[in-house]
């Protein structure tokens, strides 16, 4: 019978060619590397924070007890304040007429806006003038505006104006910015190795080799961002593993001009840098921690590695949407490390409404089985044998019952898994990352790679390629201000999906899980 290891299989093409061209990357890079500037034509559409106003409003009017008024749908966003500018009212002409904004508003929730001029209407001013001020110079019998106005009270604050909803908001849009990328390149290392002579134990053991396929995939990434309209001034810099010359990079005037710092960083260097964006208001991303206290405290970070408290979560979900009328058993083995996860599950799981039993070892769960339901196995096992020995005895009952087995993250490491009871048994599993290479774009990358670098793209190719599509793409829709605006933004990457949430005082921590499965004998995405 046949065996698989559960692991995505890249493309492969070796030889000493593409070891050359590596450390030839690595030599050319320390020559030049300073700063690179990308001169990518942009074209930004800016428009007046009037009139992005005016568009807001709506042409919805109905006559309601013989009064006009607008009806007008409320955006993600919004707020009465907004609104109020929007139409030319006031505020407590909005509550007047709808009292149940008191407790608050809502998108896609439909209010009645007084028409100006109408009865029951009061319109707000014209800028700069005041009730009862009029263009006449002042003289002897004119009253000024300020005697006219004299013994109306002043509000304690003036109105702040709202923020514009995410998308329309053109205030923080630049025609050019700067990202930094900070990598642990060892360049002075590299002048040990002789791309003339590769030695391929060295070239693999070598420190200023293991980033270089995360700069190379950022860099095609640029490239392909050019078409859409980006411009960035890119400045890349060589961060070792000593915090002393971290310290000192720190002291670099230009990075505090920097719109976004991505941050490849051994983690008290990163920390460092995390410090200095958040005084200076920089977003920093980490692209490989799957540490959570590297957001603890510090609302500019954005953490691209889900952790695996949001693992559970992420199941429950898959679940929720794709197996609600089933039944989910979640199998305790007694030899997982995490001895709380099972229960955590069952409470995710329960919170969504999930039929969901929790069982002792293989013996409770085959008691439990339905011919009436799907049984959604959960398996928490990361001992290749039990694993093994578990799928064999469903595959064995897979005539009586309907069975689809998940397994968590260490399946996919694991060696000797019987392909024909994997594909009998429906077996998904749960990663933090996911490359299918029969989807057009990722063949279109491995090609444009190869033709690039003479080599494969290895995994941190792909994610520094999904890492600059996502965060430059967020800087070009919404500006230097994308952080507000994160939730809201979604695209399809390579290898990873971005899901972004923060809790107060906290960063922004990417939530989402990658879920694939077996079928016609191929691994395929399936949420």
């Amino acid at each position: 019978m046949k065996t698989t290891r559960i692991r995505n299989q890249e493309p492969s093409i070796t030889g000493e060619n593409s070891i050359s061209y590596r450390i030839w990357s690595v030599v050319c890079l320390r020559a030049t590397l300073v700063f690179i500037v990308l001169a990518i034509p942009l074209f930004l559409y800016s428009q007046n924070v009037n009139e992005q106003l005016k568009q807001m409003r709506s042409t919805v009017i109905q006559n309601i007890d013989g009064k006009e008024y607008y009806i007008h749908t409320i955006k993600r966003g919004q707020t009465l304040y907004m609104i109020s500018k929007v139409y030319g009212v006031e505020v407590n002409d909005l509550i007047r007429e709808n009292p149940e904004v008191k407790e608050g508003i809502k998108a896609d929730q439909k209010i009645r806006v007084p028409r100006p001029g109408t009865k029951g209407a009061r319109t707000l001013p014209p800028a700069g003038k005041e009730k009862g001020d009029d263009a006449k110079p002042a003289g002897p019998g004119t009253r000024t505006a300020t005697t006219a106005t004299r013994n109306i009270e002043k509000p304690d604050t003036v109105p702040v104006m709202p923020e514009l909803p995410c998308g329309i908001d053109s205030s923080s849009k630049k025609t050019v910015y700067r990202v930094a990328l900070m990598l642990p390149l060892y360049l002075k290392e590299s002048q040990s190795l002789d791309p003339e002579k590769p030695v391929r134990k060295i070239v693999e053991n070598s420190k200023s080799l293991q980033f270089i396929p995360f700069y190379e995939g950022f860099r095609m990434a640029l490239d392909t961002l050019e078409k859409t309209g980006v411009k960035i001034r890119l400045y890349v810099y060589d961060v070792e593993k000593d915090t002393l010359k971290t310290k000192q990079l720190l002291k670099n005037p230009d990075l505090k001009k920097m719109d976004l710092i991505i941050g490849m960083l051994y983690h008290r260097n990163f920390k460092m840098v995390a410090d200095f964006a958040e005084k200076n208001k920089i977003p920093i991303v980490n692209p490989i921690s799957e540490r959570s206290d590297v957001i603890a405290g510090n609302p500019c970070v954005f953490k691209a590695i889900p952790s695996r408290k949001t693992q559970l979560a992420q199941v429950a979900k898959c679940f929720s949407d794709n197996f609600s009328k089933d039944q989910v058993l979640i199998v305790k083995s007694g030899r997982y490390p995490d001895r709380e996860a099972p229960e955590r599950l069952k409470k995710e799981c329960l919170d969504r409404n999930l039929n969901v039993l929790l069982v002792d070892g293989q013996e409770g769960a085959i008691g439990k089985l339905s011919k009436n339901k799907e049984n959604v196995l959960v398996v928490f096992s990361d001992n290749a044998a039990y694993s093994l020995d578990l799928t064999r005895r469903f595959y064995e009952l897979r005539n009586d019952y309907s069975i689809t087995v998940f397994g968590l993250p260490e399946w996919g490491d694991m060696e000797g898994l019987e392909t024909e009871y994997l594909l009998a048994l429906k077996a998904h599993f749960v990663a933090k990352q996911f490359i299918d290479y029969s989807d057009p774009k990722v063949k279109w990358f491995v090609d444009q790679y190869q033709k690039h670098y003479s080599t494969d793209p290895a995994l941190m190719a792909f994610k520094g390629f999904d890492i600059a599509c996502y965060f430059l793409t967020a800087l070009k829709t919404y500006g230097a201000r994308f952080s507000r605006c994160i939730g809201e933004f979604s695209m399809k990457s390579l290898q990873t999906q971005f899901e972004f949430k923060s809790a107060k005082g906290n960063g922004f921590e990417n939530k989402r899980w990658m879920i694939y499965k077996f079928e016609n004998y191929r691994l395929v995405s399936v949420y």
